[in-house]
């Protein structure tokens, strides 16, 4: 089993590899779904991250199938699903580090700090809204957001029990866009 060090090790050199070159050298083959199927996964870390088309976990971590168990919305907020897929990839699935990944350029932050939005997305606003409070700043509001997750995740009795216990480490980090760079918050 993989340790948080460890996880976080591979994540980093993962984007390294990401930013620096033109390709995904993750294996990726019918033996690999072969045997995640045979055996079930055994995903080294979580990554919640926005549902942005710009923002692939699997590509800025240079990894293949079965590494990542990655939890996806609009904002990377944190809601009953998304908290119980994360209790569910500590709990059961053992990945020592759960990251959440927002990123540059957020149309959910954006949009949060043009005013909100209507219909459900004013949920994800307003969600945002509460971790970002009367900051304008669009580069602090993505890392407030981000550590609002984080925050969100240790509220939960699990987590927080298993962060407690060492078996869980629960952080942020931000992507930027335009450079494949992601800056941990450590």
């Amino acid at each position: 089993m993989e340790t948080f060090v460890e996880a976080l090790k591979k994540l980093k050199e993962g984007d390294v590899c990401f930013a620096h070159a033109d390709h995904n050298p993750a294996h990726f083959d019918d033996a690999v779904r072969h045997d995640l199927a045979d055996h079930g996964q055994h995903p080294y870390a979580a990554v919640i991250t926005c549902g942005d088309s710009r923002v692939p976990p699997e590509h800025i971590f240079s990894v293949g199938l079965g590494s990542l168990f990655v939890i996806r919305n609009a904002g990377n907020v944190i809601g009953p699903f998304e908290l119980g897929s994360a209790e569910y990839a500590a709990e059961h699935l053992q990945v020592p580090l759960i990251l959440v990944l927002g990123h540059t350029h957020c149309g959910a932050v954006e949009s949060t700090l043009a005013g909100g939005a209507g219909g459900h997305i004013k949920e994800i606003t307003d969600e945002v809204k509460r971790a970002i409070g009367e900051e304008t700043d669009p580069r602090k509001c993505e890392w407030l957001n981000a550590r609002h997750s984080v925050k969100v995740l240790r509220d939960s009795e699990i987590l927080s029990h298993l962060e407690k216990e060492g078996k869980v480490r629960i952080m942020a980090a931000i992507y930027d866009i335009e450079t494949g760079e992601v800056t941990f918050d450590e």
